[in-house]
């Protein structure tokens, strides 16, 4: 049996018969779905209230440079307004753990407005 988008009510009916008593083996081929699957919904179930999963609270790409990586970069341009980027980029990589060019650390800080 190959993947195939199985829909939230076909789930729930297969746990309703879970519920019920029916046997595992009983449920997989009346509804035509795999014993993985169907345990994989009851653990869902159990942990979440539903059989389906929610989504991820992570959206797009983690913020390369921290918040106090940030601000200690704008004290570092209050007190030397004329840092180079590579200057930056060394004490990124020295004193906060980032590894970042200099283009997109140039666009970090365009987009803080500390640019």
């Amino acid at each position: 049996m190959g993947n195939r988008r199985i829909s939230p009510d076909l789930k729930n009916c297969a746990l309703d018969l879970w519920e019920c008593g029916w046997d595992r083996s009983d449920i997989c081929s009346a509804l035509g779905i795999s014993s993985a699957s169907l345990y994989r919904w009851i653990q869902l179930f159990n942990e979440f209230d539903s059989v389906v999963k929610p989504p991820s609270p992570l959206r797009g790409r983690p913020r390369m440079i921290t918040l106090a990586a940030l601000t200690a970069m704008k004290e570092i341009y209050n007190h030397h307004p004329d840092s180079y980027l590579d200057e930056l980029v060394w004490f990124l990589a020295l004193h906060h753990d980032v590894v970042i060019s200099k283009s997109a650390l140039h666009d970090n800080l365009r987009k803080a407005g500390l640019t």
